[in-house]
């Protein structure tokens, strides 16, 4: 063991040991150090570093004997730092913070790999980063616990601190999963068009794992395809979170023709069936419809010029939200929600390409999306337990997240708002990317017990500190963080701060993927092909067939 200091004391009311720090040896801030007796070890964290003059009281504190230092010297280096864990050796148990406390004079040295074990420091192993000690990068690699997804994560960090990287290598740690599948499924709104092409990689020629759903789907790729969203699945409430519809009385109004058209649908109004020739969908009806013939049919509450006063504001509102992304609206039924709510449950992901449509229509899907997934997990879970405990943990992951999450919207009550307050019981997480935590709603911030925190300005490292435990000391170090450098908080999975270094996406592909049996160049997170010598493969054996 290489020693590094020697305890001076500790004060149980800042609940803080100091400890002197010999000469020669490199001790940082943010590092883990132990401090090694004959029956107990204390696993420590260097919150501050300072210079003390040697004045007759320091002085009299160092032991000389067991500690080197120069005599001439003036000044010694002095660390502050918090006790994380006591260890008992005698009956290998473990007390979270400590019971009893380092004494005067015991000896404090760096950390070995026995150290990280599970019955001591005992992080949970998965290749999601590096512990990072101080500024140094350790080979041990740290994870989470996999009941801890339903807990809600936030990665924050400014502009280039590297919040997407980490995200991608969260979803990689997430897909790859285990001998049991993927750990969760899920939806990526994907603002920028840049997430598939870090996780594609993840599907092989055998097994799809990440579907791309876009306006431009590439042809050549099996796992690609058509965003196409039909205007039928969307509720009154989706439009309502894009667009300011009076709720006393554009709402309600929407939500009369919604259930007016189904009615026609079905053919229980036989003598309008002429409305189907014109309108594939409640809300092209309400555009398409002469109001003079149409409101009467709704009730004598809507045949007056009030009604028709409504029924024209509806119309201009529903014609912005479609003409501003007109290809994403389909006319006709698909089953797009369908099928992306059984394969969340299976284990899949989609990355909903977003990144060439306004804001408006990505928050409209966001919202459409996330209710339908919201409500069936619910929906399952009261009415047929037995086969939601066999649904894997659904995610919903959103970029710029104060659009859904500030205080203003979260009031409103938005179903991203929701499900960071209500998901958890019914298995529905939020990922949530944010480069200003300070702009998201400070209850919604108490709710996520995950929390990835990259290099941040002062105002939103304060905004983190006050509402996250264990990283209140950390707050004037984050702005000065490298790139990929960050602190990493899970509350279900270990009970302090802890410092990480997150590798490139592409370092963690090549750490976890092997090479394609056949052209021996792509990487395979699965054993066998890759997707373009699978999709080859079943080219030539079309061919030999015909």
């Amino acid at each position: 063991m290489n020693k590094v200091g020697s305890v001076d004391f500790f004060d149980g009311n800042k609940r803080k040991m100091y400890f002197f720090v010999e000469n020669e040896n490199i001790v940082e801030e943010e590092g883990f150090y132990k401090v090694e007796t004959d029956d107990k070890i204390f696993y420590i964290f260097v919150t501050n570093l300072e210079e003390r003059p040697i004045d007759s009281d320091i002085g009299s504190r160092v032991n000389r004997e067991d500690f080197a230092y120069d005599l001439g010297e003036r000044y010694i280096l002095y660390a502050q730092a918090s006790v994380l864990l006591e260890y008992r050796k005698k009956n290998n148990t473990k007390v979270i913070g400590y019971k009893t406390i380092p004494r005067h004079g015991n000896s404090v040295y760096e950390l070995e790999d026995i150290d990280f074990e599970k019955d001591r420091l005992g992080l949970p192993r998965l290749d999601f980063a590096h512990v990072r000690s101080g500024s140094q990068k350790l080979d041990t690699k740290v994870g989470f616990k996999k009941d801890s997804y339903i807990t809600h994560w936030l990665l924050s960090g400014w502009t280039c601190s590297g919040k997407t990287n980490a995200a991608k290598v969260l979803l990689g740690v997430t897909i790859k999963g285990d001998e049991n599948g993927s750990f969760a499924g899920g939806v990526i709104i994907d603002p920028h068009g840049e997430y598939y092409e870090g996780l594609k990689v993840l599907n092989s020629a055998s097994q799809t794992k990440v579907v791309h759903l876009t306006i431009n789907p590439d042809r050549s790729d099996k796992n690609a395809q058509s965003l196409s969203i039909p205007l039928a699945l969307l509720t009154p409430n989706d439009l309502c979170e894009v667009r300011n519809f009076n709720p006393e009385t554009q709402k309600p109004f929407m939500w009369r023709c919604r259930s007016y058209f189904w009615k026609v649908q079905k053919g229980e109004v036989s003598d309008d069936t002429q409305i189907l020739s014109r309108s594939k969908n409640w809300v092209e009806m309400i555009i398409n419809e002469d109001p003079d013939k149409f409101l009467p049919k709704l009730g004598s509450d809507y045949g007056d010029s009030a009604g028709r006063k409504v029924m024209d504001a509806v119309k201009r509102r529903l014609r912005s939200i479609i003409k501003d992304d007109d290809l994403i609206w389909g006319r006709e039924y698909t089953p797009i929600l369908k099928e992306i709510k059984e394969g969340v449950a299976r284990g899949l992901w989609y990355v909903i390409d977003v990144s060439s449509i306004s804001n408006n229509t990505a928050k409209l899907i966001t919202s459409l999306i996330a209710n339908e997934l919201f409500k069936d997990y619910k929906g399952m879970c009261i009415n047929n337990k037995a086969e939601w405990k066999k649904y894997k943990p659904a995610g919903i992951l959103v970029e710029e997240a104060h659009n859904y999450l500030s205080s203003e919207e979260a009031s409103k009550g938005n179903i991203i708002a929701k499900i960071a307050k209500e998901g958890r019981k019914f298995k529905v997480f939020t990922i949530v990317v944010e480069q200003d935590p300070s702009g998201i709603d400070e209850r919604v911030l108490k709710q996520i017990h995950n929390k990835i925190t990259l290099q941040l300005i002062p105002k939103d490292a304060r905004a983190l500190c006050d509402t996250t435990p264990y990283i209140g000391e950390l707050e004037k170090k984050i702005p000065y963080y490298e790139p990929g450098e960050g602190v990493f908080v899970s509350t279900g999975s270990f009970n302090f701060a802890l410092p990480v270094k997150f590798p490139m996406m592409k370092d963690w592909v090549a750490s976890n993927a092997g090479k394609c049996v056949k052209c021996k160049k792509n990487p395979v997170v699965d054993a066998g092909l890759c997707s373009e010598c699978g999709k080859n493969q079943k080219a030539k054996d079309a061919e030999a067939f015909m």
